[in-house]
């Protein structure tokens, strides 16, 4: 007993000795967020912890947990931590579970700023119009923002399933999805693509909407990108559909003859080469497609009766042959 009595009193000097002599030197500089998932043992938290600058020594925090009773009794869930809290604080935060409430936020692939913002209204109650004036700027700090005719970051909201915490704003929503594109990206040559196919981030991120949008299955997207690289080589307009919808600003199943006349830099029917911009943001697959086109001959496809995929062809005859068979 007399040698326990011994080792906690050790225990309690080294917390409190520890305490007076860092003070707060690692303080953030602001709130900081961490994630408590299922599974997460102490040590996990207090790595975390941490990393995110909200104590000085996982070590030490391990230890006051575990002499306080705290080691097997910490809540999952995301905890936001002030500036200086006081370790006890930080402890009984996660013993009781006091979790930040959180909301979720899903992101479809193919979606338009207009159309992200609508999404994210309706998820987590931050005003489409306030999100869509944060996603129409471009001083978040990332280098593929940073780049001439970048003039928003229509591409860029990476589609997938995001928490964010209750109260959160429009621009933090959009930093997050500028953020999750850089993790999404940040294995991907695109610098070795952008050599190989003579095309900007910027326009390889054009192409990848494109196919986003075009393609009917995963399987067709470097089918779809080899159809767009061959045309731009033989000088032919993509006439990409999307893109004229994209000029419209409105969804439209059946465009008319006068639809494809819109006067628009993204009119494809008109204007040879690609659109000036991205038409959506496209997922990882369509990306990757628009980096390693298949290698084919293909200049045309018509989506295929059913609907469920397109016919692919070199030959012009062909294409209109299967256009009249698709009632196209």
């Amino acid at each position: 007993m007399l040698g326990v009595l011994l080792v906690l009193g050790v225990l309690g000097i080294i917390i409190v000795v520890y305490t007076a002599a860092t003070g707060n030197e690692n303080e953030p500089e602001e709130s900081a967020s961490v994630q408590v998932v299922k599974g997460d043992t102490l040590s996990d938290v207090a790595a975390k912890l941490a990393e995110a600058g909200v104590i000085e020594s996982a070590f030490v925090f391990e230890l006051q947990a575990r002499y306080e009773g705290y080691g097997t009794e910490i809540k999952t869930g995301r905890y936001t931590f002030q500036p200086g809290e006081d370790s006890g604080k930080i402890l009984h935060k996660l013993n009781v579970g006091r979790a930040t409430p959180t909301i979720t936020v899903t992101i479809p692939e193919g979606l338009t700023i207009g159309e992200t913002a609508g999404t994210v209204a309706s998820d987590s109650g931050v005003g489409a119009s306030a999100f869509e004036k944060a996603a129409r700027r471009t001083d978040y700090g990332y280098a593929f923002l940073d780049k001439q005719g970048v003039e928003t970051t229509e591409g860029y909201l990476f589609p997938a399933k995001y928490d964010f915490e209750k109260g959160v704003t429009a621009a933090h929503i959009v930093d997050r999805l500028l953020g999750q594109y850089l993790l999404e990206t940040q294995d991907l040559d695109i610098a070795e693509a952008r050599e190989r196919l003579g095309l900007t981030e910027q326009q390889l991120v054009t192409v990848a909407s494109l196919i986003e949008k075009e393609a009917a299955t995963p399987g067709e997207k470097p089918l779809i990108a080899s159809v767009i690289y061959n045309r731009m080589r033989n000088d032919t307009p993509l006439q990409i559909d999307a893109t004229i919808q994209y000029a419209l600003k409105r969804p439209k199943a059946n465009l008319s003859l006068a639809d494809l006349k819109v006067d628009s830099p993204y009119n494809t029917y008109k204007n040879k080469g690609l659109p000036p911009g991205p038409i959506c943001s496209p997922g990882r697959e369509s990306i990757q497609a628009a980096l390693n086109p298949a290698n084919t001959n293909y200049l045309y496809y018509v989506l295929e009766a059913n609907g469920k995929k397109h016919f692919f062809t070199s030959d012009y005859d062909d294409f209109l042959r299967e256009k009249k068979k698709a009632a196209r």
